[in-house]
């Protein structure tokens, strides 16, 4: 080794990086009978392994010479159960002291104030209301006091003021996706409005690019296949206004040109639209018609059929129009009629209209000879 490398090596090892743990962790777990713990991140609801916890002198230790992103953490024993959660800002070294998690206050957190805090935030709020305020710390950026924004309850009409969006590290802990699956079960179903609230909620996000693209990936999942079969519009205007304008991670041209290919075929499915013609559909006369697609394997699809069987029987102004997805000749079945699995029913009126969709066949009875 030369004499400069040499001095590189020396100026290396007495570094801070080199020297020091940017992040250095230790938790005492009484009675822990594992000898491994894992230790997870949040991304909303879901989690992922960050390291893998071994015992060493009775003492769980996360240590790294880089920092972890600031979140909630959760630690999981070896079985993939929940034990508890860590709060980690930008102060990384201190010690937890975790007793029986059974007892009123199972942990105490030395050497960090804001840890220490969420945890008994934690403890409290498991008793009923309680007071977050006073588990603030001074620091206005600090990841315990947004936490508590976020945790303040508000009405429906105010769910989302002043809830940080614009800030990424609210995808670190479950919160977000329990809020928006509260607020967006409980919204009135209408496409417009919903469209409305998706576009000012993603307004929120400023330029946080991840809590944006979060939030576009999250109700692109709950609006592929609605609850309520009058919100295509929900998906349609998803599409339109956000994957084909924007650039995203992960999100290749192919994936795009997939979403708008669907977006442009629901637009021929949406309640009130005509059903595109297959076979002579198109050619029968009768007030109501209940189009089934079914695979001639699947037994589900045996069990709705005699039920629309039974339906026709009660009501001679409805024609069974069944559709076996694999004999037909119809080019993109599939996609032309948003078959996602089979029995697909559509209840259509006399002028081919769709009334119905995405129904089981023991609900197609209700939109007959509806006034």
């Amino acid at each position: 080794m030369n004499q400069f490398y040499k001095i590189l090596f020396v100026l290396f090892l007495l570094s801070p990086i080199a020297s020091l743990s940017q992040t250095n962790i230790k938790i005492y777990f009484d009675n822990q009978q594992d000898s491994v713990l894992y230790f997870c991140r949040y991304r909303g609801a879901k989690t992922a392994v960050v390291d893998t916890l071994i015992i060493n002198k009775g003492v769980f230790q996360v240590k790294q010479t880089t920092k972890l992103p600031e979140g909630i953490y959760l630690l999981q024993n070896k079985y993939g159960f929940p034990l508890t959660e860590v709060l980690i800002g930008k102060d990384q070294k201190f010690s937890m002291i975790i007793n029986d998690l059974d007892t009123i206050n199972p942990i105490r957190v030395k050497g960090c104030k804001e840890s220490d805090n969420y945890a008994r935030m934690m403890t409290e709020l498991q008793k009923g209301d309680v007071d977050l305020n006073q588990f603030k710390v001074k620091k206005k950026d600090a990841l315990i006091n947004l936490v508590i924004k976020s945790l303040k309850k508000r009405d429906f009409e105010h769910y989302w003021d002043g809830f940080p969006l614009d800030d990424k590290r609210v995808l670190t802990y479950p919160l977000i996706d329990n809020k928006l699956e509260t607020y967006f079960d409980n919204l009135y179903a209408d496409a417009e409005k919903i469209n409305e609230t998706i576009d000012t909620l993603i307004a929120n996000t400023g330029d946080c690019v991840e809590v944006r693209d979060y939030l576009i990936w999250y109700f692109y999942r709950k609006y592929y296949s609605p609850k309520y079969m009058n919100l295509d519009d929900v998906y349609i205007h998803l599409v339109d206004e956000y994957f084909l304008k924007l650039e995203m991670d992960n999100v290749s041209e192919s994936i795009v040109n997939l979403m708008a290919d669907r977006a442009r075929y629901l637009e021929h499915l949406k309640i009130g639209a005509k059903l595109p013609n297959i076979g002579n559909l198109h050619s029968i006369e009768s007030e109501y018609i209940a189009v089934i697609f079914y695979d001639k394997t699947c037994q589900k699809c045996a069990k709705e059929g005699r039920i629309l069987e039974e339906t026709k029987k009660r009501h001679p102004e409805m024609v069974f129009f069944p559709v076996e997805v694999h004999s037909t000749d119809a080019s993109n079945l599939f996609s032309i009629y948003d078959i996602q699995s089979t029995p697909m029913i559509y209840v259509l009126d006399k002028n081919k209209k769709i009334i119905a969709k995405r129904i089981k066949a023991e609900q197609v009875e209700q939109f007959l000879n509806m006034d």
